[in-house]
């Protein structure tokens, strides 16, 4: 496709599907937290475990973010309010093949296996398959 008509489209339909996309991942953190999900991380403070830097205001509004952007859904115990979970919707969960491609992506761009052998390579990629639900 050539840009004239990508331009066309855009206009057409005044749409940038990139740009859709790239919405739903505007939160530097948004890519973090949906990793925990997949890993089967659902509490508030397990999202915050290692990242010193993710504090609970900026955390809370991405959450709030994402169940808003329809990716997560939270589950209010209603005994105990405090212990709300969160879950990827199937939109979230959508985001398996967006993640084994940043996966690949990473990997196959270590050209001189400065950061992965070959035997790590294809771990991470067995791994990340079945993490991610990867047929």
């Amino acid at each position: 496709m050539d840009e004239r008509k990508l331009k066309y489209y855009e206009k057409k339909y005044e749409r940038n599907p990139v740009e859709d996309a790239v919405k739903y991942l505007s939160n530097k953190w948004t890519l973090h937290i949906l990793r925990d999900l997949f890993l089967g991380k659902s509490h508030f403070n397990e999202f915050q475990t290692n990242r010193k830097t993710l504090d609970n205001k900026s955390l809370s509004r991405c959450l709030k973010t994402m169940e808003t952007n329809g990716l997560i859904y939270k589950k209010i115990d209603e005994e105990e309010p405090k212990n709300t979970e969160y879950f990827l919707t199937e939109k979230g969960r959508s985001f398996n093949k967006v993640f084994y491609e940043l996966l690949l992506f990473a990997i196959e761009n270590d050209k001189d296996n400065e950061h992965y052998s070959e035997h790590a390579k294809n771990e991470l990629k067995e791994m990340y398959k079945e993490i991610l639900q990867i047929e």
